[in-house]
Protein backbone atom coordinates (compact mmCIF):
# COMPACT_ATOMS: atom_id res chain seq x y z
CA UNK A 1 0.00 0.00 0.00
CA UNK A 2 1.60 3.30 -1.09
CA UNK A 3 2.30 5.86 1.37
CA UNK A 4 0.15 8.85 1.62
CA UNK A 5 2.48 12.17 1.94
CA UNK A 6 -0.36 14.37 3.08
CA UNK A 7 -1.29 12.01 5.79
CA UNK A 8 1.02 10.24 7.02
CA UNK A 9 0.77 7.34 9.72
CA UNK A 10 0.24 7.65 13.48
CA UNK A 11 3.45 6.25 15.14
CA UNK A 12 2.54 3.79 17.18
CA UNK A 13 3.46 4.71 20.89
CA UNK A 14 4.44 2.19 23.61
CA UNK A 15 3.00 3.23 26.78
CA UNK A 16 5.76 2.97 30.04
CA UNK A 17 5.31 -0.42 31.90
CA UNK A 18 2.79 0.17 34.84
CA UNK A 19 4.95 0.36 38.10
CA UNK A 20 4.71 -3.32 40.15
CA UNK A 21 2.22 -3.19 42.97
CA UNK A 22 3.63 -2.75 46.40
CA UNK A 23 3.33 -5.90 48.45
CA UNK A 24 2.88 -5.08 52.37
CA UNK A 25 1.43 -7.93 54.56
CA UNK A 26 -1.04 -7.14 57.53
CA UNK A 27 0.31 -4.55 59.95
CA UNK A 28 1.63 -5.30 63.36
CA UNK A 29 -1.76 -4.63 64.65
CA UNK A 30 -4.21 -6.25 62.09
CA UNK A 31 -2.04 -9.12 62.73
CA UNK A 32 -2.50 -9.26 66.48
CA UNK A 33 -6.37 -9.40 65.75
CA UNK A 34 -6.03 -12.04 62.80
CA UNK A 35 -4.38 -13.97 65.65
CA UNK A 36 -7.18 -13.46 68.16
CA UNK A 37 -9.62 -14.80 65.48
CA UNK A 38 -7.67 -17.83 64.52
CA UNK A 39 -6.78 -18.74 68.36
CA UNK A 40 -10.71 -18.64 68.93
CA UNK A 41 -11.92 -20.93 65.56
CA UNK A 42 -8.92 -23.11 66.68
CA UNK A 43 -10.42 -23.01 70.31
CA UNK A 44 -14.15 -23.55 68.85
CA UNK A 45 -13.40 -26.35 66.63
CA UNK A 46 -11.30 -28.58 70.10
CA UNK A 47 -14.42 -27.56 71.81
CA UNK A 48 -16.66 -28.94 69.53
CA UNK A 49 -14.58 -32.11 69.17
CA UNK A 50 -14.62 -32.62 72.75
CA UNK A 51 -18.10 -31.92 73.12
CA UNK A 52 -19.32 -34.47 70.55
CA UNK A 53 -17.00 -37.15 72.44
CA UNK A 54 -18.89 -36.15 75.74
CA UNK A 55 -22.17 -36.90 74.32
CA UNK A 56 -21.18 -39.66 72.53
CA UNK A 57 -20.22 -41.19 75.98
CA UNK A 58 -23.38 -39.63 78.05
CA UNK A 59 -20.81 -37.49 80.18
CA UNK A 60 -24.16 -35.00 80.17
CA UNK A 61 -26.20 -37.81 81.62
CA UNK A 62 -23.99 -38.13 84.60
CA UNK A 63 -24.75 -34.61 84.79
CA UNK A 64 -28.08 -34.83 86.22
CA UNK A 65 -26.71 -37.09 89.33
CA UNK A 66 -23.95 -35.65 89.83
CA UNK A 67 -24.61 -31.76 88.85
CA UNK A 68 -20.76 -31.52 87.04
CA UNK A 69 -19.11 -32.58 84.54
CA UNK A 70 -15.76 -30.73 84.65
CA UNK A 71 -13.69 -33.52 85.86
CA UNK A 72 -15.29 -35.73 83.01
CA UNK A 73 -14.93 -33.10 80.21
CA UNK A 74 -10.81 -33.08 81.55
CA UNK A 75 -10.99 -36.14 80.87
CA UNK A 76 -12.08 -36.40 77.28
CA UNK A 77 -9.54 -33.70 76.45
CA UNK A 78 -6.56 -35.68 77.98
CA UNK A 79 -7.41 -38.78 76.48
CA UNK A 80 -5.44 -39.88 73.63
CA UNK A 81 -7.71 -41.10 70.56
CA UNK A 82 -9.50 -37.78 71.43
CA UNK A 83 -6.75 -35.61 72.07
CA UNK A 84 -5.44 -37.35 68.71
CA UNK A 85 -8.55 -37.10 66.56
CA UNK A 86 -9.28 -33.69 67.31
CA UNK A 87 -5.93 -32.36 66.87
CA UNK A 88 -5.69 -33.73 63.64
CA UNK A 89 -9.24 -32.65 62.52
CA UNK A 90 -8.66 -29.13 63.49
CA UNK A 91 -5.60 -28.90 60.41
CA UNK A 92 -9.02 -28.65 58.01
CA UNK A 93 -10.28 -25.58 59.81
CA UNK A 94 -7.20 -23.50 60.85
CA UNK A 95 -5.02 -23.98 58.37
CA UNK A 96 -7.30 -23.14 55.49
CA UNK A 97 -8.19 -19.88 57.75
CA UNK A 98 -4.12 -18.76 57.58
CA UNK A 99 -4.35 -19.52 54.10
CA UNK A 100 -7.24 -16.84 53.86
CA UNK A 101 -5.70 -14.39 56.03
CA UNK A 102 -2.73 -14.34 53.36
CA UNK A 103 -4.77 -14.36 50.31
CA UNK A 104 -7.38 -11.34 51.05
CA UNK A 105 -4.38 -9.33 51.55
CA UNK A 106 -3.78 -7.54 48.46
CA UNK A 107 -1.57 -8.55 46.15
CA UNK A 108 -0.50 -11.60 47.85
CA UNK A 109 -1.43 -15.27 47.15
CA UNK A 110 -2.24 -17.38 50.17
CA UNK A 111 0.84 -19.57 49.82
CA UNK A 112 2.73 -16.72 48.92
CA UNK A 113 2.04 -15.06 52.03
CA UNK A 114 2.44 -18.01 54.49
CA UNK A 115 6.09 -18.42 53.09
CA UNK A 116 6.86 -20.78 49.85
CA UNK A 117 9.95 -19.62 48.59
CA UNK A 118 11.91 -23.11 47.06
CA UNK A 119 14.42 -24.41 49.45
CA UNK A 120 17.48 -26.68 48.60
CA UNK A 121 17.51 -30.66 49.13
CA UNK A 122 19.98 -30.28 51.86
CA UNK A 123 18.00 -27.96 54.34
CA UNK A 124 14.95 -30.39 55.13
CA UNK A 125 17.86 -33.13 56.73
CA UNK A 126 19.82 -30.15 58.02
CA UNK A 127 16.88 -28.54 60.15
CA UNK A 128 15.99 -32.11 61.05
CA UNK A 129 19.47 -32.90 62.45
CA UNK A 130 19.13 -29.55 64.38
CA UNK A 131 15.33 -30.54 65.92
CA UNK A 132 16.74 -34.09 67.31
CA UNK A 133 20.11 -32.26 68.75
CA UNK A 134 17.74 -29.84 70.63
CA UNK A 135 15.86 -33.32 71.59
CA UNK A 136 18.50 -35.57 72.69
CA UNK A 137 19.96 -32.05 74.59
CA UNK A 138 17.21 -31.24 76.42
CA UNK A 139 16.65 -35.41 77.30
CA UNK A 140 20.35 -35.44 78.55
CA UNK A 141 19.85 -31.98 81.01
CA UNK A 142 16.18 -32.88 81.72
CA UNK A 143 17.42 -34.88 84.79
CA UNK A 144 19.49 -31.94 86.17
CA UNK A 145 16.56 -29.48 85.78
CA UNK A 146 14.37 -31.57 87.83
CA UNK A 147 12.68 -33.73 84.49
CA UNK A 148 12.30 -37.12 85.51
CA UNK A 149 10.02 -38.30 82.69
CA UNK A 150 7.45 -37.51 80.54
CA UNK A 151 4.62 -35.12 81.66
CA UNK A 152 2.07 -36.55 83.80
CA UNK A 153 -0.50 -35.48 81.13
CA UNK A 154 1.34 -37.17 78.22
CA UNK A 155 1.71 -40.20 80.45
CA UNK A 156 -2.28 -40.02 80.65
CA UNK A 157 -2.55 -39.88 76.58
CA UNK A 158 -0.44 -42.99 76.52
CA UNK A 159 -2.18 -44.87 78.44
CA UNK A 160 -5.58 -44.00 77.34
CA UNK A 161 -5.54 -44.02 73.79
CA UNK A 162 -6.64 -48.07 72.13
CA UNK A 163 -5.34 -46.71 68.87
CA UNK A 164 -1.97 -45.28 68.94
CA UNK A 165 -2.22 -44.23 65.26
CA UNK A 166 -4.88 -41.80 66.36
CA UNK A 167 -2.17 -40.14 68.82
CA UNK A 168 0.32 -39.97 66.04
CA UNK A 169 -1.88 -37.88 63.38
CA UNK A 170 -2.45 -35.58 66.06
CA UNK A 171 0.58 -34.77 68.00
CA UNK A 172 3.14 -35.37 65.22
CA UNK A 173 0.95 -34.15 61.97
CA UNK A 174 -2.22 -32.28 63.37
CA UNK A 175 -0.27 -30.29 65.92
CA UNK A 176 2.89 -29.19 64.03
CA UNK A 177 0.78 -28.01 60.95
CA UNK A 178 -1.93 -26.02 63.25
CA UNK A 179 0.41 -24.33 65.00
CA UNK A 180 3.14 -23.60 62.55
CA UNK A 181 0.25 -22.01 59.72
CA UNK A 182 -0.72 -20.02 62.76
CA UNK A 183 2.34 -19.03 64.31
CA UNK A 184 5.33 -19.00 61.66
CA UNK A 185 2.93 -18.47 58.74
CA UNK A 186 0.35 -15.92 59.20
CA UNK A 187 1.80 -14.22 62.54
CA UNK A 188 5.15 -14.08 61.04
CA UNK A 189 4.82 -12.27 57.90
CA UNK A 190 3.09 -9.45 59.44
CA UNK A 191 4.70 -9.47 62.69
CA UNK A 192 8.44 -9.39 60.57
CA UNK A 193 7.33 -6.27 58.31
CA UNK A 194 6.45 -4.65 60.88
CA UNK A 195 8.52 -2.27 63.70
CA UNK A 196 9.05 -5.53 65.80
CA UNK A 197 11.33 -6.61 62.79
CA UNK A 198 13.47 -10.13 63.01
CA UNK A 199 14.12 -10.51 66.95
CA UNK A 200 11.00 -8.85 68.00
CA UNK A 201 9.24 -11.50 66.00
CA UNK A 202 11.17 -14.52 66.96
CA UNK A 203 10.45 -13.69 70.61
CA UNK A 204 6.91 -12.94 70.32
CA UNK A 205 5.80 -15.75 68.34
CA UNK A 206 7.91 -17.99 70.44
CA UNK A 207 6.32 -16.80 73.61
CA UNK A 208 2.81 -17.03 72.40
CA UNK A 209 3.67 -20.62 71.39
CA UNK A 210 5.04 -21.69 74.79
CA UNK A 211 2.26 -20.55 76.45
CA UNK A 212 -0.04 -22.24 74.72
CA UNK A 213 1.69 -25.05 76.55
CA UNK A 214 1.02 -24.33 80.26
CA UNK A 215 -0.26 -27.30 81.44
CA UNK A 216 3.90 -28.35 81.66
CA UNK A 217 6.08 -27.65 83.91
CA UNK A 218 8.24 -24.44 83.55
CA UNK A 219 11.28 -26.31 82.60
CA UNK A 220 9.73 -27.83 79.27
CA UNK A 221 7.91 -24.39 78.95
CA UNK A 222 11.62 -22.80 78.25
CA UNK A 223 12.69 -25.24 76.09
CA UNK A 224 9.42 -24.98 74.01
CA UNK A 225 10.27 -21.20 74.06
CA UNK A 226 13.52 -21.96 72.61
CA UNK A 227 12.69 -24.14 70.05
CA UNK A 228 10.12 -21.88 68.96
CA UNK A 229 13.08 -19.66 68.19
CA UNK A 230 15.40 -22.18 66.39
CA UNK A 231 11.87 -22.75 64.08
CA UNK A 232 12.06 -19.06 63.40
CA UNK A 233 15.35 -19.06 62.47
CA UNK A 234 14.72 -21.50 60.21
CA UNK A 235 11.27 -20.10 58.48
CA UNK A 236 13.60 -16.64 58.45
CA UNK A 237 16.36 -18.07 56.40
CA UNK A 238 14.85 -20.00 54.06
CA UNK A 239 11.49 -18.30 53.80
CA UNK A 240 9.01 -21.50 53.85
CA UNK A 241 6.85 -22.26 56.32
CA UNK A 242 6.87 -26.00 55.70
CA UNK A 243 10.28 -26.03 56.70
CA UNK A 244 9.49 -25.31 60.71
CA UNK A 245 6.16 -27.75 59.89
CA UNK A 246 8.78 -30.72 59.58
CA UNK A 247 11.11 -29.86 62.00
CA UNK A 248 7.70 -29.50 64.85
CA UNK A 249 6.73 -32.67 63.08
CA UNK A 250 10.30 -34.36 63.52
CA UNK A 251 10.24 -33.15 67.51
CA UNK A 252 6.50 -34.46 68.32
CA UNK A 253 6.98 -37.61 66.23
CA UNK A 254 10.48 -38.22 68.72
CA UNK A 255 7.97 -36.87 71.78
CA UNK A 256 5.41 -39.55 70.37
CA UNK A 257 7.33 -42.57 70.46
CA UNK A 258 8.58 -41.62 74.11
CA UNK A 259 4.56 -41.50 74.92
CA UNK A 260 3.76 -45.06 73.55
CA UNK A 261 6.89 -46.68 74.64
CA UNK A 262 5.87 -46.00 78.42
Amino acid sequence: MKEDPYHPPTPVVTPPPLPGATKTPWNGWWTLLWAVVIFFAWQFVVSIGIIIAAFHRGVFDKMKNSGTVESELLALALDGDIAGTVAFISIFFVCPLCWMVGKIRPNYTGWGYLGNNRVKWWQWPFWAAITIACSLLFGLLAPFLGIDGPDESMVTMANTTQFPILLFLGVAIGAPLVEEFMFRGALWRGWRASKLGLRGTLVLTSFFWAILHLQYPPVIIAYIFCLGLILGLAREKTGNLWVPVWMHAVNNGIATFEMLRL
